[in-house]
């Protein structure tokens, strides 16, 4: 899948799923490629679909804010939001990160933008950049909790009544001890820093908190007996808790993973790169790599693997192997989350490919024109046939068209459609012809991959004519009355196909 294709994906979950009205933003970038800016967001499946064709292989997504899409929490400064964070991050709340900061996003709301201290709350007439996108220095959004339902919890009634956070998880220079009505907040902010520090487990955090506050802060009146415990819970509890502790995790096993990264010798026994798959797969002891199938050499064929209780590893092309995520989402989905693969670089995921491609089976390799010959097949089995019809004159081409454009237009995206596509035979001599946008529409959904500028001439290739047609009504019965014309452009079947 190409970038161009993951951006469209996620434009169309958030634009059909969650009802949020999308945008193409300009790459690597936050520039909107629309002409009229966020008033272009759409949730139009068809728009979608076709920003690849106007705006090429590379542009970021964006999301209007404000009802009916969300209102988003923008935090430009993490440091400065610490403590609010501290209360805001929920498993039902989603959040994104940006190469500066979080984006939450909240039900939309009909009010403007809200400047906070360290960040904007944005509402109506305003867009934020969303995941897959990459920022301008080259850093990607990413989710962190992701959206799934229309559902979103509402605006937090504390950022709309209070602009400044109550504690910013930062130590400031004292000259004297904390009094007691600033204790609590100051306390919280330490945790805070302790957090960040990779300190998280209660017992510790208690211990601290408490020599703190005996440390630099007024003991009149005393602090209660549970405390420092009660802080130590709450902070313990929190999701930036949950993230250090799996930092360390992860650096705990970091020398594990660096000895599951090192590949195999090219002349190296086949049950050596197997088992070099098999860790890289994260499969249980007991689930084997089986037959690997290769169907060609190009990186646009495809791949399957075969594991040895069933299941399946299907790549419809063998380059998403070698994508960020792309093994670690295939192999999660095929085991039902029962394997988790280690996140590699691209270094590591080459050298996984070459396993592979060391063990596998690869068929004859199929050319571009009997893959897309195949394709052509099952469109024309889906074809209903229109007859009655014929090219011979401007009024009876112009006749053709209106009823080529009274039909529904098929479209294989649409999961749901009972309509087919339209083959359309001459009356007069029996030639055949394919209406070029239901053609285009199908090959697309195959992930044929052509662009409007060489269309034709593949479709040339497995004997497909290229036919403009344009028609003209007969002379009205009201002379004053212009005559109409209407123009299509069909595909001729010819006797190659």
């Amino acid at each position: 899948m190409s970038f161009a294709d993951a951006v469209v994906a996620a434009g169309q979950h958030l634009a059909l799923d969650l009802g949020w009205p999308v945008m193409p933003v300009k790459s690597h970038s936050k520039e909107p490629l629309t002409a009229h800016g966020v008033k272009d967001a759409t949730t139009d499946e068809r728009t979608i679909l076709h920003w690849a064709d106007r705006y090429g292989d590379d542009f970021n997504l964006g999301v209007a804010t404000g009802f009916p899409g969300p209102s988003v929490l923008d935090i430009d400064d993490p440091q400065a939001a610490a403590f609010v964070l501290a209360s805001l991050e929920r498993d039902d709340t989603p959040e994104s990160a940006t190469p500066r900061g979080k984006h939450l996003f909240y039900a939309g709301t009909t009010t403007g933008t809200i400047s906070l201290g360290y960040g904007e709350l944005r509402s109506v007439g305003s867009y934020v950049v969303v995941p897959p996108s990459v920022h301008p220095s080259g850093k990607a959004y990413v989710w962190l909790v992701e959206p799934r339902s229309r559902v979103l919890p509402p605006v937090p009634a504390s950022l709309i009544a209070d602009k400044q956070t109550a504690g910013v998880g930062v130590m400031a220079e004292r000259e004297g001890k904390v009094p007691h009505g600033e204790r609590h907040d100051h306390l919280k902010d330490v945790a805070v820093r302790l957090l960040r520090a990779g300190i998280t487990d209660v017992a510790t955090l208690a211990q601290m908190l408490r020599s703190e506050y005996e440390t630099n802060c007024e003991h009149d009146p005393p602090a209660r007996a549970d405390e420092f415990q009660g802080l130590a819970e709450w902070a313990s509890s929190t999701r930036m808790a949950s993230r250090e502790r799996n930092r360390a995790e992860h650096r705990e096993h970091e020398g594990e993973a660096a000895t599951s990264f090192t590949a195999p010798a090219v002349n190296a026994p086949l049950a050596e790169h197997r088992a070099y798959i098999h860790r890289l797969a994260g499969l249980a002891a007991d689930v084997e790599i089986g037959e690997v199938k290769r169907f060609g050499s190009r990186i646009t064929d495809g791949m399957q693997i075969q594991l040895s209780n069933g299941r399946l590893l299907d790549f419809a092309r063998q380059v998403e192997i070698t994508l960020p995520g792309g093994w670690r989402r295939a192999v999660v989905g095929a085991t039902d989350g029962a394997a988790v693969p280690p996140s590699m670089k691209e270094p590591q995921l080459l050298a996984l490919y070459a396993a592979l491609c060391r063990v596998a089976q690869t068929t004859r390799t199929h050319t571009e024109a009997e893959q897309l010959g195949e394709t052509l097949r099952e469109f024309v089995q889906l074809c209903e046939h229109v007859i009655g019809y014929e090219l011979t004159t401007s009024a009876t081409r112009f006749r053709l068209i209106a009823a080529l454009q009274a039909r529904e237009r098929f479209d294989p995206f649409d999961r749901n459609t009972l309509v087919s596509p339209a083959l359309v035979t001459d009356e007069r001599n029996s030639e055949r012809y394919l209406r070029a946008g239901e053609l285009a529409d199908w090959f697309r959904f195959k992930g044929a991959g052509l662009s409007a500028g060489n269309f034709a001439g593949r479709m040339a290739m497995i004997g497909l004519e290229q036919t403009p047609i344009s028609g003209r009504e007969p002379m009205p019965l009201d002379p004053t009355r212009g005559r109409k014309t209407a123009n299509a452009v069909l595909y001729r079947v010819t006797d190659a196909t």
